[in-house]
């Protein structure tokens, strides 16, 4: 039988898991905010306060978890919170990410890229803004990221522009502060780079983008960061292409550790399973993949 304490325990874990507190969970399942409060598992005489039937289903929904899920918090030895599985949380952003048309294929009609050379793959990931439910997915990825695998953070940090509506997405989910940088700094008033109210000292702060290619980018904000006397270990992104070697030896040379949700080697394995693409476009998908700087157009 399972005890008043074993149920809120198994709460607490389920919002850990997936990158809330327990407030956060309530919330997000549209509870009153303080329903999950410890002040009010228990009533003002004494009495054991239960959680209701209806409060646990709209959490589970949200979550995308089962009994068996919740009831698997209470087993001995499940000290650490569980989530999905890196795997997990990759497919279901590329399948996303195919289906809300924020990355695209195009053997036929190649994209023309900034550089001036051509490909058949192109990403927009600032299109997700627009889509409730499948970014509000992808960031209940990004906060469990968070609560699991960057031990404390103090503040969440937008680079500007892509990445200041995911980082607000995230710092609402997480409770943490927010910030956002420039590329530079602005060139009146305060003359700021960093704008937010930026005041404890040596933050512990993650920076958070919509995508990276080799890294590079980067830089100008994690630099930006660190002189105001941040310590910046952790770049959060939703998408990472995956192909460039450099990549690597960026955030090695930046002393960060790079988390995304999945890449375009991901993309092309979802597109594949899934038939969302003739088999000339996936060939030709793999074959710019393998060979970034050899593909051309026909």
């Amino acid at each position: 039988m399972l005890t008043h304490d074993e149920i809120w325990q198994a709460i607490d874990r389920l919002a850990q898991a997936h990158g809330y507190s327990a407030s956060g969970l309530a919330k997000q399942a549209g509870l009153d905010p303080t329903s999950f409060n410890k002040s009010k598992r228990v009533s003002p005489d004494g009495k054991p306060r239960w959680p209701s039937t209806e409060s646990i289903s709209k959490i589970l929904r949200v979550t995308d978890a089962t009994m068996t899920d919740l009831i698997g918090f209470i087993e001995e030895g499940k000290s650490k919170p569980r989530g999905p599985s890196k795997d997990k949380m990759a497919q279901k952003a590329a399948e996303i990410l195919l289906e809300t048309k924020s990355v695209l294929f195009n053997a036929r009609e190649p994209f023309t890229y900034t550089s001036g050379k051509q490909g058949p793959v192109y990403v927009d990931i600032r299109r997700l803004i627009a889509f409730p439910e499948a970014r509000s997915k992808l960031m209940d990825f990004g906060a469990h990221i968070i609560r699991s695998k960057m031990g404390e953070i103090d503040y969440i940090a937008g680079g500007e522009t892509a990445g200041i509506p995911y980082a607000a997405f995230l710092a609402e989910r997480t409770d943490l502060p927010m910030l956002y940088v420039r590329k530079k700094p602005k060139g009146f008033g305060r003359m700021a780079q960093i704008e937010g109210a930026l005041e404890m000292k040596k933050p512990k702060i993650l920076l958070v983008e919509d995508m990276t290619t080799d890294g590079g980018s980067k830089r100008v904000f994690v630099d930006a960061l660190r002189e105001a006397g941040a310590t910046v270990d952790h770049i959060f992104v939703i998408f990472h292409y995956g192909i460039f070697p450099a990549s690597a030896q960026t955030m090695k040379d930046m002393g960060v550790t790079l988390h995304s949700l999945c890449n375009w080697w991901g993309v092309l394995r979802v597109a594949k399973e899934k038939d969302y693409f003739d088999s000339e476009t996936l060939a030709s998908v793999e074959s710019f993949l393998n060979n970034p700087e050899g593909w051309s157009a026909p």
